[in-house]
Order: structure tokens, then sequence, then C-alpha cells
């Protein structure tokens, strides 16, 4: 008998899905998703909305437990989306990453591939995230700042965060109450207006150096701008004493798209630093910088690693950033391109590799890397690509297949897109050699992965 919406059955639950539920089957194959659920339970769920080919349940009871299952020592864990699964104890979670990846590709990428052992665990599971972007809303008729409840905008108000550094783990709480007490209105994306959107925080996990980033929707007016300068700073200052510097972000687009391009600092100079032993770096609040610092310094050693097998001597590097992966290539290579296309990004970039003394080692290009790659003169031993979470356009990797290097490194913080863009460079005949994946995301289910791709078998 089929599953209709609102019905209460008993499932078995199989492997884990990329975005934390678990897949189920009933009776009759219909595929259900069930979010909170592990490997190998036996829940009672209630079937909450029927499409075609899947439906989504809620778990009402837990019949027979994972001996994995643990109880989320977050108060928010089942409204906020931040985080998925802390239901599991951390070895599991480090498990169930690395089967993510492998389901990926036999999925995706469908051709042998060398076994994945483990999933480097984090050094720390609590207080390990260096960034926090948490939308602002109205709740309760306040200005908050929160995350996203799960499969939805709502606003789950956050006072405290136990994933972020202990630097900034309070301030969400401290900031909704400032802004609500000067008055600063929300942005309502449903209407477009309001003031501010988002909250970005960061901090510098070696130097204790902490930005806060006030995302506006619009300009702000006189007597806002002031407010903002002789009221709001001095009150952030007085709750946070690691505060290095706030910055105002303007985004006036109506998307979902976090940051804009132009920000201006309200105080100080803007950017924060961070070390990545041997290294030293400078950001600011717009900037791709891993979250995790401690298990960053262990995925580029590992990534620079396989970029010299073999005796690389030349180096291109695709989505540079701000040049941390770059300054830990640059190592051990004679050479490393960097092409990167947010300007800021660029600029920080260039400081930072002549901060690092690598200048001389390191050629900055800034530009899209679809039109930059193609004009490349050069042989390159290696190409090491670090794209967002869509992966590399098809012209990126006809562009580097045609540059036909020994090595490709590609690192990534979503499997699916990785095990497309791998079966795309094994028809160009490029055979996976090493793959590793680290939890950089403790408690959620994201997880980055590194993969050294070879010319010929």
């Amino acid at each position: 008998m089929a599953v209709n919406q609102g019905d209460r059955v008993v499932l078995r639950t199989e492997k884990i899905s990329s975005d934390g539920s678990c897949i189920a089957r009933t009776s009759e194959g219909l595929v259900v998703f069930v979010p909170g659920a592990l490997p190998g339970e036996e829940i009672r769920v209630r079937i909450v909305r029927k499409k075609r080919e899947y439906a989504i349940a809620e778990p009402e009871e837990i019949l027979l437990a994972h001996s994995g299952r643990s109880l989320p020592f977050c108060p928010l864990y089942e409204r906020c989306g931040g985080c998925q699964l802390q239901h599991a104890e951390y070895t599991l979670q480090c498990r169930l990453k690395r089967d993510i990846v492998r389901d990926a590709f036999e999925r995706i990428y469908r051709a042998p591939f060398p076994d994945i052992v483990s999933c480097g665990p984090s050094p720390r599971d609590r207080n390990y995230r260096n960034k926090g972007s948490l939308p602002i809303g109205n709740a309760g008729g306040r200005t908050q700042a929160g995350y996203y409840a799960r499969r939805s905008h709502d606003i789950v108000p956050v006072v405290s965060c136990p994933v972020l550094a202990k630097e900034i783990c309070d301030v969400p709480g401290t900031v909704s109450d400032i802004l609500s007490s000067l008055g600063f209105p929300s942005y309502d994306e449903k209407t477009g207006k309001g003031l501010f959107r988002h909250l970005i925080l960061r901090c510098g996990s070696s130097t204790g150096n902490v930005l806060l980033s006030l995302v506006a929707a619009r300009r702000l007016s006189k007597a806002e701008k002031e407010r903002a300068e002789h009221r709001l700073v001095p009150l952030l200052r007085s709750h946070c004493p690691n505060l290095r510097t706030v910055t105002l972000n303007y985004n006036f687009s109506g998307n979902n798209v976090i940051v804009g391009e132009k920000t201006e600092p309200l105080f100080g100079d803007g950017l924060i630093e961070e070390e990545l032993p041997p290294f030293r770096f400078r950001f600011d609040s717009t900037a791709f910088f891993q979250v995790n610092s401690e298990q960053a310094v262990r995925l580029y050693e590992a990534a620079s690693r396989m970029a010299w097998a073999g005796g690389t001597e030349k180096v291109l590097e695709l989505y540079s950033g701000i040049g941390t992966l770059t300054c830990f290539l640059a190592e051990g290579a004679s050479s490393v391109t960097a092409v990167e296309e947010w300007m800021p990004s660029v600029e920080r970039m260039k400081s930072n590799v002549e901060a690092n003394g690598l200048s001389g080692k390191i050629k900055i290009i800034a530009g899209p890397v679809e039109e930059n790659i193609r004009s490349l003169k050069g042989d390159f031993d290696t190409v090491v690509v670090d794209p967002p979470r869509t992966g590399c356009s098809r012209e990126a990797i006809r562009s580097i297949l045609t540059i036909a290097p020994r090595n490709i490194v590609y690192i990534s913080c979503n499997p699916a897109t990785l095990a497309r863009d791998g079966a795309l460079l094994l028809e160009g005949g490029y055979f996976p050699r090493e793959i590793k994946c680290f939890d950089m995301f403790p408690h959620t289910v994201h997880v980055e992965t590194v993969v050294r791709f070879t010319l010929g078998e």
C-alpha cells in the first residue's frame, strides 16, 4: 500500500545523504529522507512531504537506535539549521563523512577510485569556527541575529553558538541587544525594506583578533551613520575586548548572496590577522578563509605534498583567494602562478605574499579563471584548483586538459561536484591516485576533500 502525506510508518534507515538526512525506503520502494536519523536505525516517522519520486519524513520515535547516537549539546539543535549531525558521536560523524565522499564517487564518478581510508578529525570539535555568518531579521518584535531554521528562512535567534570560536561565540546575542536598543531595523527579504541583513563575525584563532561586519541592504542615512559610529561602535568595543575592526558591507541585491562588493570600516582598518604556521595572513570580511584554522594547516600540507609529488617545479593555482594555500605550495615549488577573480582578495594576496617573503616565487594574475587560463604561457607540472561549491566550469576543465600537466590536485567542499569534475578529468586521461578527506566542519554534514589526479594509467 502506497504511503501518503500525513501517514505514520516504521522505516529502517540505510545510508546518510549529502544534506545530513538518512535514506530509508518504504515497502513499495519509495525513497524517504529522514532528518535526525542515523544509518541502520528503526524509526517511526510521519510523512510530511510527498513527491512523485521521494518523500520527507519527520521522526517521531526511535525504536532501534544506532550505538553511536548521542545527545546534542546545543539547546537550539532541533530548531537551528546550522548543524546537522550533533546527534552522532564525533567518531561516527567522521565515518559518515568518509561515506558521503565514497558515495559521491560511486554514484557520479562511476569508475574505479582509490580507497578512502578515513576522514581526518578536526583538532577541536567545539569552538573551532573562526567565522560566523548570521542572517539578521525580526523575531519576537526585535532585531535579532541568528541562523535560519531548517528548510526555511525563519530566524532562530542565537545568543551564543558553541561551535564558534570562544572570542566570538557570545557576540551574536550582544549584537542583537545593541541593534535593538539603538533602533536599527532589520532587513525584510520579502518586502525589501529595512537595513541590516547579515552579521559576519571573524576571528584569528592564534592572534585573538576579532572582525565584526554588518551587511546593509541600503546606504545608511546621516543620522544612522552617526549613530553607528558614535553609539554602536563604542558599545561593541566595550562588550568585545578583542574587537580589532568593525565594517559596513553594502549588499543592495535582492538575492541570497551574503556580501556585496563595497566595504568600508567604521572602526579600525577593516582587516584581521591569522597564523597558519609558518605563515601569517591578513584578510577582510569578504575574503575566503577556511573556517577551521588548525585543520586548514593539515589540509594545505596534504595538498602541497600531492602537488609536489613527482618532483614538481612549476605550479598553476586557480581560485587562489588571499594566498593561503599559495604560500604553502610555494615552499616546495620553484614557482607558483596564482589566479584569483575577487579584487579585494587579490590585493590581500599581494600583501600576504610579500609579508611572508615569497614575492620572488609567486606570480599573481587578477581576473576570472576562465578568461586567464586560456592566455597562460609556459608548461606547468601541476595544476591546483580549489573552486567554490559549484565546482569548476566545463571551460576551466577543458583549459586545464589543454595545459596537460602531470598532476592535478583538486580541493573541494562538495563531494558531488568533485566527483562530477573528476569524471570529466577521467575523459581527458587523468586518473585519481590519492583521495584524502578532512573534517573541516564538525557537527555539520560538510566535508573537505583533496584528490591527486595524474595523466595516464
